[in-house]
């Protein structure tokens, strides 16, 4: 993947790359301490990770990037990423996102402290997104950026292409005058079923909730303090004069965060918050999020398989495979996937895709540790 080419952000644009995850989704290519944002999915080059960090290139340097990682995967996601990135922090259990942006909007304030830098903004983004059009990705967040620089935590809002079920929606209200495409946001809405995600599409006030967000580090950390108290004053309690997070003691930094309430930063602050707007785009978005969701991403060959591996089919449709074992055959194989990884094997129908965290479950009650 080329470097971006455009000019950089503004010299006070911290981005912080989102890099947890249990490794179930995916499995058995993913694992708990491989999870899939260190595996090469859809990709022969690279991992999910080195490609949202490569995104970067040309916009933030890595002296300003910030990955926020699992302590159980920080060995493999450093291994991975050096060059990339220059700070990481590991969470010592996974407590969702409200919790790792104030962890990370806190060691951004001290990092711009050591940098001499004002008014630091924080751009965050997931470690396990496909973008496209990486034009109109810079552009977009330019405009992010433009936003939060006047007080507003600011979304990533992608223009639906269908009646999506498995995404957050948020409803566009007045535009913001001076900031191209933005817009304050009037709503969010949970999961749709079928019939309302098409009533949402029809309106053209709806869009899908991409997770990417841009805000001033003073700003969010003010809504923080006003709607998650107790996770700032924790965290920042237990960082006292310590220069990052990286640096206080395992034993105290794991008590602090074991004791924070687990909670996303949608319903934490983005849904109680008067302060938040939405930049819309279609930057060819995709949340790569199980196996059914690889050929809604990635080109198949005409019968809509999506081979990755050394495979031959005859007559097979619909079909994907990612296997790492000598050969994969398919016979008459329909709407199938098929996954062949350091000796384990997975076989299910697409639509039963999201259920393969209940196989993971189920290693787990028979004590077959080394295959999660």
């Amino acid at each position: 993947m080329p470097s971006t080419q455009s000019s950089p952000l503004p010299a006070n644009v911290f981005a912080v790359i989102l890099a947890g995850g249990s490794g179930t989704r995916f499995w058995p290519k993913s694992r708990h301490n491989r999870p899939k944002q260190l595996c090469q999915i859809g990709d022969n080059d690279f991992t999910m990770i080195e490609l949202t960090l490569r995104r970067l290139d040309g916009l933030v340097p890595a002296n300003r990037r910030i990955v926020v990682t699992h302590v159980d995967q920080l060995s493999t996601t450093v291994k991975m990423t050096t060059g990339l990135c220059d700070h990481y922090l590991a969470e010592p259990a996974a407590k969702n996102t409200a919790n790792a942006l104030a962890l990370a909007a806190l060691e951004i304030e001290l990092l711009a402290k050591e940098q001499g830098i004002e008014n630091p903004i924080m751009l965050s983004l997931h470690a396990d997104a496909l973008i496209k059009r990486m034009d109109v990705f810079v552009d977009t967040i330019k405009s992010m950026v433009a936003s939060a620089a006047q007080g507003y935590l600011t979304l990533l809002g992608i223009t639906p292409e269908y009646p999506e079920t498995g995404y957050g929606y948020m409803e566009k209200g007045n535009a913001l005058p001076g900031l191209e495409t933005t817009y304050k946001v009037s709503s969010f809405r949970e999961k749709p079923d079928a019939k309302v995600a098409a009533e949402y599409i029809a309106t053209k006030r709806f869009l899908w909730n991409s997770g990417i967000f841009a805000w001033q580090i003073s700003t969010i950390l003010d809504e923080l303090k006003t709607f998650v108290p107790q996770s700032i004053k924790d965290l920042s309690t237990a960082r006292g004069q310590h220069s990052s997070f990286a640096k206080i003691p395992k034993e105290l930094f794991s008590a602090t965060y074991q004791g924070l309430k687990s909670i996303a930063i949608d319903p934490a602050v983005l849904e109680k918050s008067s302060k938040v707007s939405v930049v819309e785009a279609d930057i060819g978005w995709k949340d790569v999020g199980s196996w059914d969701a690889l050929a809604l991403s990635f080109p198949t060959d005409a019968q809509n398989n999506l081979f990755y591996g050394d495979v031959i089919q005859i007559d097979s449709e619909g079909t994907t495979v990612d296997s790492d074992a000598k050969l994969v055959a398919c016979i008459g194989v329909k709407d199938m996937i098929i996954v062949c990884s350091e000796g384990s094997i997975l076989v299910c129908p697409k639509e039963r895709a999201q259920d393969v965290k209940y196989i993971v479950e189920e290693l787990k009650k028979r004590g077959r540790t080394d295959l999660v």
